[in-house]
């Protein structure tokens, strides 16, 4: 039975009192679930009007998905089925996909699975004249699927986020545009801006803030963003030029580049640059198309490798450069397999393509072109 704080706590945060992570992250523990998220879509836009997300699940995870695997989830027909049947009806993937299947997925087998997550059960919770609101709850990697034992406390959620959903009327106008991107932007601990084609700055999170303040690589100068030096200036316009913002560049593949700039010292700051289109990213960043700048300061990081920026770099897939990272911190593939709770022969499949993308040929290399990370020539537009 939910406890009585976690059912005041829902209300609290559809009332916008309260951060949904919270709630739904107490719920997580509560049902040992991977990700819990409420999703909300206006009908006649189809836009993402709302999220809020709790768990285990990282954004770098909900980033990944959005770029670059939402177009090829499974998943997605069998949920959308649930919005014609009645509120409280359930879509189990289990119930849809076998193991089989899962097995030969590129969905499950390079984003899914070696982000953590695995089974994922969804519902309606509410159906206005103007939007839709789900309920996706998800076991992880190595977990049980949702099954009947767990479906009463469950649907105990579903009707208080129902009730809590259609008794707050202002909640979409707590997520204007923009609003569910900035939220997820400002989790990450690298800096995130996201600009037009005129380089107008749209948003900058937290950290992305404190370098524009300090005035080194990329500052703000009237609403836009600068670089001081005329090199920098250069290649970030031709970087962002080649995402075509102007609206001639929907062909449907998430457009990539990544270039390099020099901070006032002559080090290095690699930037890389990804295509958010309005209409593949359920209008999420804005009803008109961005670009997505990432700043990364190789010489200034002394924490581990990051499989995000060794994603990011090297166009790897999210299991390509788990693997990479794992083998350039010493650890042998059958530790790797163990570790990630996957097959040798999909650890050495994912070894594989990570060496064909960075151009190795033996570990060592890739190992060294890990730890001294090198810009590629030009970033896979698809992975």
């Amino acid at each position: 039975m939910l406890s009585d704080a976690l059912i005041s706590d829902l209300y609290a945060a559809a009332a916008g009192r309260l951060d949904w992570q919270q709630p739904l992250s107490s719920l997580a523990t509560q049902l040992d679930l991977w990700a819990v998220q409420v999703i909300g879509v206006d009908k006649r836009s189809g836009a993402l009007i709302f999220s809020g997300e709790g768990g285990p699940v990282t954004p770098q995870a909900a980033l990944d998905y959005i770029r670059f695997f939402h177009s090829i989830n499974p998943r997605m027909a069998p949920t959308l089925a649930t919005l014609a049947t009645p509120v409280g009806r359930w879509m189990h993937c289990h119930e849809h996909f076998d193991a089989r299947y899962v097995a030969a997925s590129p969905f499950y087998q390079d984003f899914l699975i070696p982000h953590g997550g695995r089974y994922l059960s969804a519902t309606k919770i509410l159906d206005s004249d103007d939007a839709l609101y789900l309920l996706g709850i998800m076991r992880g990697h190595g977990s049980a699927p949702i099954g009947p034992a767990d479906l009463p406390l469950i649907d105990q959620v579903r009707h208080h986020l129902g009730e809590a959903l259609r008794n707050v009327q202002h909640i979409r106008a707590a997520f204007v545009e923009l609003g569910v991107a900035r939220h997820l932007l400002d989790q990450f601990p690298h800096p995130m801006l996201l600009v037009d084609e005129a380089r107008r700055i749209r948003h900058v999170n937290p950290v992305a803030a404190d370098w524009l303040n300090h005035q080194d690589v990329v500052s703000e100068r009237h609403g836009f963003l600068h670089c001081h030096h005329p090199e920098n200036q250069e290649r970030l316009t031709r970087g962002i030029d080649a995402m075509q913002l102007g609206g001639n560049g929907n062909d449907g593949e998430a457009k990539r580049e990544a270039v390099v700039l020099r901070r006032k010292d002559g080090a290095r700051v690699l930037a890389f640059i990804t295509r958010m289109d309005a209409t593949q990213t359920m209008g999420m960043f804005g009803q008109q198309s961005c670009a997505l700048i990432l700043l990364h300061a190789p010489q200034a990081s002394k924490a581990p490798l990051d499989a995000f920026i060794v994603a990011e770099c090297f166009g790897l897939t999210p299991a390509e450069a788990k693997v990479a990272v794992q083998i350039a911190s010493g650890f042998a593939l059958k530790e790797i397999a163990q570790r990630s709770k996957i097959a040798l022969p999909t650890v050495r499949s994912h070894l594989q393509r990570a060496m064909e993308k960075t151009g190795t040929t033996r570990q060592a290399e890739l190992v060294s072109a890990l730890l001294t990370l090198p810009l590629a020539r030009s970033a896979p537009v698809s992975r």
